[in-house]
């Protein structure tokens, strides 16, 4: 089922624009791209990893909302839904990877490239740091690819960055911090909610607990393939009670 309501963030004019203005070609698709992605990038390196993740899902959003209007598959969203998911941790989405052949053309084409390049940002970062940093430029690129309305995008952007800049700064590891790779949650930063990526929402921190046990139990995870059962994630063991916000 697709969603209803998009996030408040995306503007009208871009959920209204139904024509396909922008160049497509399944195979070379990234060679039409014009954005560079650099500034975003050196702008982004100073924030959390879960924020530059959660940042990645937005620009995500971004690109599966422009082309609602064209695709009545419900995979890009349930997608974004795990991907929401995992930002609380990672344990929730199942990884995915997909038919190239079966997503081809001007629409489910850079839907198949989206899904494809935010994967991998938000699950396997932790332990290659390259594929955020890959999901993160491409999905700049893709949207303002395939978003008309460039000058909202970049207004967001930079709304959204400098909230981030400013709540959620990056601390460096040490040398010797986590050799095993036990607090790889921790090390992402602070949790922080979906609300983050909305200008007009007047968020404060403390609120980030409250957002996400409510953001949680939403989640219909029978509905989702992309997530796991409350069943499987015991068998694995996930500790806690699934799909509410574990204590700290």
């Amino acid at each position: 089922m697709l969603p209803d309501l998009p996030p408040n963030y995306i503007p009208h004019q871009v959920l209204a624009e139904q024509h396909l203005t922008f160049r497509w070609d399944d195979w070379k698709a990234s060679e039409d791209f014009q954005h560079d992605a650099s500034a975003l990038l050196e702008a982004t390196a100073g924030i959390t990893p879960r924020g530059r993740i959660a940042l990645t899902i937005g620009l995500y959003e971004w690109v599966i909302w422009r082309l609602r209007f064209a695709s009545t598959d419900p995979a890009p969203f349930q997608i974004a839904e795990a991907a929401w998911c995992a930002t609380v941790d990672r344990r929730y989405m199942a990884h995915y990877e997909f038919d190239r052949h079966a997503w081809i053309g001007p629409v489910r084409g850079p839907l198949w490239c989206a899904m494809t390049w935010l994967v991998p940002a938000v699950l396997l970062s932790d332990d290659s740091p390259e594929e955020l940093e890959s999901g993160l430029s491409y999905l700049t690129k893709l949207a303002h690819h395939v978003v008309d309305d460039q000058a909202a995008l970049d207004a967001w952007t930079s709304v959204t960055l400098g909230r981030f800049r400013r709540l959620y700064p990056a601390t460096p590891d040490g040398p010797f911090d986590d050799l095993f790779g036990e607090r790889q949650e921790e090390r992402r930063g602070p949790l922080l909610p979906r609300e983050i990526l909305d200008p007009s929402f007047s968020f404060e921190p403390d609120m980030t607990n409250q957002l996400i046990d409510e953001f949680l139990r939403t989640v219909d995870f029978n509905a989702n393939p992309f997530l796991k059962s409350p069943e499987l994630l015991v068998a694995e063991g996930f500790s806690g009670v699934p799909y509410r916000l574990q204590p700290s």
